[in-house]
């Protein structure tokens, strides 16, 4: 199947969704651009748990079925040496 300036793809791993667009340089090329992502919190969850070093949320737990209910979503937060937010992981 021929790739066409209104292709789209989408990474089910990834969840990112991308497009086609053309380029400004004049010869008809194109290039993928992001059109859509994977929210870093999940469509279904009735808890959340909260992780903290010293005043820095490190860690945040999405469940669903309560405290004891089956995680869905983490997200790992790392800070740099001035506490600086840097870096936001999903897994």
């Amino acid at each position: 199947m021929p790739i066409t300036p209104d292709a789209k793809m989408y990474d089910y791993q990834t969840g990112v969704a991308t497009k086609l667009v053309p380029m400004s340089d004049g010869q008809n090329t194109y290039a993928p651009a992001v059109v859509a992502f994977q929210p870093l919190s999940p469509a279904e969850y009735d808890y959340i748990a909260l992780s903290y070093t010293g005043t820095n949320l490190t860690q945040v737990v999405y469940k669903l079925g309560g405290a004891s209910g089956t995680t869905v979503v983490t997200l790992a937060l790392t800070y740099d040496g001035s506490n600086n937010l840097v870096t936001v992981t999903r897994s």
